[in-house]
């Protein structure tokens, strides 16, 4: 559908239009509503339910520069820090002068990356009079792109090689054609070619209609010298909002560290994790020196996909949540990160479960302002993963099946409010779990009990908020992997409330006694009728506890 609006066509008689608050959030809303409007269109077609209800992706706008102009507000907040770092590397890759209108491309290698490579980035540019000045950037979660187990995650990888395929800039649609070579290589390495080929097909149709909506409500509205200054207009709102918030934070030097429970192998000994943030003025530095060197377990994230998007994340929650993202948001933010680090690896590291340290650390940024000022940030949230993933062969067809999950669990609790929960970790933001209804129709799995683990909140003068229960039943054979973490440094208090109960996985095989934990398994093979018991951690208490009112009176 056209715009009713139309370009204003500039000449040397007739002098530019003002830009106003006004114009730019028209331009501002016209630019979140193409990426909304993406958003909803994945969901509605994508294959995979790690997608249409899980909702682990992002989409997003990235200029001819390569900085962030938009991005979705349902996406997973983790993704916020590098999209823009992406295309420029695939871009690089195949060459400028090489993209045609229609192209799409993928991209997914470690070294920008940075995240497990089942991350995902398709991404097309968008033309106007010959030259680009915009990309689409979809970035979703596959669930199968090889390597040495199934989903691609293994505890026992030790390099990135073992992890699955790596995409960088790979042309899967040229000149609005789907390239049938590209498409039966993507095909020939995932153990899910229906599922992998579905949700491509989402991500290349959302391409198309950004392409599309871009040119509607953008381009024939303004032209590209209005839109320049548009853009400019956001750039510098964006930047003095950021600084205008970070001013509110008091100056000072904060630090925080905490401990997980191991490097992802058992035996293996406790990883403590550090984090600095120094305020000074209108300027947030976040330093993560102290944070131990890269492991030789797949707990790795880097810099870009670890430490800048943790620094990302934690500086936009405090300071501007409610603002669609961009990149001159974060002006005002500055990230120390020496190499080879745990959140900064090399491209060759292991990172499947890079997961594991980012929720931790986020809470850590927020831990150590609110050690000094606890009325500005909530207690600890459950802090971690909570992956549970089962797969098989179906008995019937002998078809493999994998089925993804992780678990909500309790947030901290603030000094006005009580903890919600369950919810996913702080880089999930709200997405939702995936419906029992849907886990017991497309999978050998029986969902015998869900509750509410209220007990696993912290005490305080408000309460952290409550994990979950849940037993699954597994009714043909099948194997188990899982990522728990957080067990011995639970889900901290603030201002004297206390810690939240620990999360926690335990498995009965049939014909046993006795429940065996599970925090960390790759390949855990379950026989017919195995329970699975999944425990989430809770949030810590806010304040200190208040006296029972028998005690009070006593005294």
């Amino acid at each position: 559908m056209k715009t009713n609006h139309p370009k204003h066509e500039e000449t040397a008689e007739s002098p530019p239009r003002p830009i106003d608050a006004v114009e730019a959030e028209i331009f501002r809303f016209a630019t979140t509503s193409v990426v909304d409007e993406i958003e909803l269109n994945l969901t509605r077609t994508a294959f995979s339910e790690l997608i249409y209800e899980y909702k682990d992706y992002c989409v997003g706008i990235v200029l001819a520069d390569y900085t962030l102009l938009t991005q979705s507000a349902g996406s997973m907040p983790i993704f916020v820090g590098d999209l823009g770092p992406q295309v420029r590397d695939a871009v690089e890759a195949i060459g400028l002068d090489q993209l045609r209108e229609g192209d799409v491309f993928l991209h997914n290698w470690s070294g920008v990356n940075g995240q497990h490579l089942n991350h995902i980035s398709c991404c097309t540019p968008i033309f106007d009079k010959g030259r680009i000045v915009a990309y689409i950037v979809i970035r979703a979660h596959w669930a199968d792109i090889g390597g040495s187990a199934p989903t691609s995650l293994s505890w026992k990888a030790q390099s990135v090689f073992e992890e699955g395929v790596q995409y960088r800039g790979l042309r899967v649609v040229r000149e609005g054609n789907i390239v049938p070579d590209v498409m039966a290589t993507i095909q020939a390495n995932t153990r899910s070619p229906a599922a992998i080929t579905g949700d491509l097909m989402a991500q290349i149709a959302g391409c198309m209609l950004g392409r599309s909506r871009w040119k509607d409500r953008v381009a024939e509205r303004w032209t590209p010298e209005e839109l320049e200054r548009l853009i400019a207009f956001q750039a510098e709102a964006s930047a003095e909002l950021g600084r205008a918030a970070v001013r509110n934070i008091p100056d000072g030097r904060y630090e925080a560290a905490c401990r997980l429970d191991n490097a992802g192998v058992e035996g293996t000994e406790p990883v403590d994790l550090h984090v600095a943030i120094t305020i000074s003025g209108d300027a947030m530095e976040v330093d993560f020196s102290g944070m131990p060197e890269q492991v030789a377990t797949p707990i790795n994230s880097g810099r870009l996909g670890g430490a800048v998007n943790i620094a990302k994340l934690a500086f936009k929650a405090l300071c501007l949540p409610d603002r669609p993202a961009d990149e001159w948001m974060f002006d005002a933010l500055s990230v120390v990160a020496p190499p080879d680090t745990l959140v900064s690896a090399s491209a060759e590291a292991p990172k499947g479960f890079w997961v594991m340290v980012p929720p931790t650390t986020v809470d850590l940024i927020f831990r150590a302002i609110g050690n000094a000022h606890p009325e500005l940030v909530p207690a600890g949230h459950h802090g971690t993963v909570s992956g549970v993933f089962f797969t098989g062969n179906r008995e019937s067809t002998g078809e493999f099946w994998l089925a993804i999950e992780s678990y909500g669990g309790g947030f901290g609790a603030t000094s006005e409010n009580d903890g919600y929960g369950p919810l996913k970790s702080f880089i999930h933001g709200d997405n939702p779990g995936i419906p029992i209804e849907l886990l017991e129709a497309r999978f050998p799995l029986r969902i015998q009990s869900t509750r509410l683990r209220r007990e696993a909140g912290g005490a305080g003068k408000r309460r952290g908020g409550p994990g979950i229960e849940r037993i699954v039943e597994a009714l043909e054979p099948l194997a188990l992997q899982t990522a728990f973490d957080r067990t011995i440094d639970p889900p901290w208090g603030l201002a004297g409330g206390q810690p939240g109960l620990p999360g926690e996985v335990h498995v009965l095989q049939p014909g046993s006694d006795d429940w065996i934990e599970a925090n960390k398994v790759t390949g855990l093979e379950l026989q017919r009728g195995a329970l699975v018991r999944i425990r989430t951690a809770g949030g810590g208490g806010w304040g200190e506890p208040e006296a029972p009112a028998n005690t009070r009176d006593a005294a």
